[in-house]
C-alpha cells in the first residue's frame, strides 16, 4: 500500500471490488467530474484533484480496517505510522452495485471517532480530500455532506 510524504498528495482510492470491471469504470468516471468551488476564477473555478488509484485484485474484499492496517504498517512492527493522507476512499462492492458510484470515506486519524460513511464519487471526493488536506474542515464535517446520509 502507498505512503507519501508529499505536502498536497493526490488523493487516494483504493479498490476492493474486482467483479465488474464496467462498475469500476463509472466508479472512475464520476470520480472524472471537477469539483467546482468559484465559479468566478479564471478556469471557471473547476478542480480535479489528482488521483492515486491502488488497482491490485490483492486488495479484493479489504475491509476498511485491513487497508489501514496496511497503510501505517511499521516497518519494524511497533506502533502504526503515519501514511500521508487524511482520507482513503475505497471503492467496493456497495461503490459498484448502486444506481450511482459512491464511495467508502475512511479517515487514517488513529485518533477519529466518526466511523468510514458513503460519499457520492462525484465532486463530493475532491472536495473532501482538498479540505481535508489543508485542514480547512475535519473528517466528521463530511459525515452529512453532499447526501451521504441519502445513500449509506
Amino acid at each position: 500500500m502507498p505512503r507519501t510524504d508529499e505536502d498536497y498528495p493526490p488523493m487516494l482510492v483504493v479498490r476492493t471490488d474486482h467483479r465488474d470491471d464496467a462498475a469500476w469504470q463509472r466508479v472512475r468516471n464520476a470520480l472524472d467530474e471537477p469539483w467546482v468551488f468559484d465559479a468566478r476564477d479564471e478556469d471557471n473555478g473547476s478542480l480535479k484533484e489528482e488521483i492515486r488509484f491502488v488497482d491490485d485484485p490483492a486488495w479484493a474484499d479489504a475491509s476498511p480496517d485491513e487497508i489501514l492496517a496496511a497503510l501505517t504498517a511499521s516497518e519494524d512492527g511497533e506502533e502504526p505510522v503515519e501514511c500521508g493522507w487524511a482520507v482513503v476512499f475505497l471503492a467496493d462492492r456497495t461503490s459498484m452495485e448502486g444506481p450511482r458510484p459512491t464511495l467508502l470515506a475512511v479517515s487514517t486519524d488513529p485518533e477519529e471517532e466518526t466511523p468510514p460513511f458513503r460519499i457520492s464519487a462525484s465532486v463530493t471526493p475532491h472536495e473532501m480530500h482538498c479540505n481535508l488536506a489543508i485542514a480547512n474542515m475535519d473528517f466528521d464535517d463530511f459525515e452529512d455532506w453532499d447526501d451521504a446520509s441519502a445513500i449509506q
